[in-house]
């Protein structure tokens, strides 16, 4: 993916302010963990294949990716666990081979059952572009309810993209920029019964290398779109419209806006979990700034159900 140029984080805080496992196949019908070849092109971008292994090196993992873009020596690069930079239950792996190229940052998740992974990746930009993408895939049987609704609740994570500058002293037009992270809390409802997905992220904000807030995002809606027979969906993101000012505050409701996309899939026997990812520019009148998300969700009822359940 193009950016028209890589704005300083600081310019971005204006404009806020202002307005296979590896070999594993996919019985459910879902494709390779390894590949983004069964994800729609406007969620994978740049992204032609990626593996995870979280059981790898020791418990460490382990994260190959390949690039359509300009990203490293071989074709695929094998990325390197960064827990310091992990995302409320997402793993961050990160990967740079010297102070002259791209910076790039992974967070992936395997979910407790071991029947969906996703992931979100970018660099952080250099030279005016950036390469990116997100990607999911199912890992074990599924099985599709034939009527209920059900709720999905958990933990968000987003890589945005552009952040600061990685190497001092480089002169500013030639500085590869750092991707930042997102955090967020998503909610994510499903019809069987009419095969229709919708859902929210919310608490959004970005973080940088320290965890420090630098900025708060609007939610995110995620428009009501149809649920496939194989339980798979794309559809549109909006900005939700509660824009926060620097102090986060509330400002006037705005009206939401066209944003980007998310797609994602159902896993497990009768959709115990949720997986997916969107691609959006996050903030409003920033055709410049983008933003790789990913959520693994497991359903209300089940083991893991997020903290939001108990409100059911």
């Amino acid at each position: 993916m193009k950016m028209k140029r890589a704005a300083p984080l600081a310019l971005v805080l204006l404009a806020a302010c202002s307005g296979n496992p590896l070999g594993v196949t996919d019985p459910g019908g879902g494709g390779d963990p390894g590949t983004s070849s069964a994800v729609p092109a406007a969620i994978a971008v740049n992204l032609k294949a990626i593996a995870y292994n979280p059981t790898a090196n020791g418990g460490l993992g382990s994260l190959s990716v390949t690039l359509d873009g300009v990203d490293a020596s071989p074709v695929v690069a094998t990325f390197v666990r960064n827990a310091a930079l992990d995302v409320n239950g997402y793993r961050a792996y990160t990967y740079q081979e010297s102070g002259l190229q791209r910076s790039h940052l992974a967070l992936v998740a395997e979910n407790a059952r071991g029947n969906l992974q996703a992931e979100a990746v970018s660099d952080g930009g250099q030279f005016g572009h950036h390469f990116g993408g997100g990607n999911y895939a199912r890992i074990d049987t599924y099985s599709q309810p034939s009527t209920g609704l059900f709720s999905y609740t958990g933990s968000y994570a987003g890589v945005f993209v552009p952040g600061a500058a990685t190497t001092p002293g480089l002169p500013p037009a030639l500085q590869p920029s750092l991707p930042y992270r997102v955090e967020g809390d998503v909610l994510i409802n499903g019809s069987f019964a009419d095969a229709r997905v919708n859902g929210g992220v919310t608490n959004r904000k970005v973080i940088d290398d320290t965890g420090a807030t630098l900025l708060l995002l609007e939610s995110l809606n995620l428009v009501p779109t149809a649920i496939a027979s194989d339980g798979r969906f794309l559809g549109d993101v909006e900005l939700h419209g509660d824009v926060r000012d620097s102090a986060g505050n509330l400002t006037a409701p705005q009206t939401p806006q066209a944003a980007g996309k998310y797609g994602g899939l159902f896993g497990g026997l009768q959709a115990t979990d949720v997986a997916g990812a969107l691609v959006i520019n996050p903030i409003r009148a920033q055709n410049d700034i983008f933003e790789y998300g990913t959520f693994n969700l497991p359903r209300c009822g089940t083991a893991g159900a997020g903290p939001l359940c108990a409100l059911e």
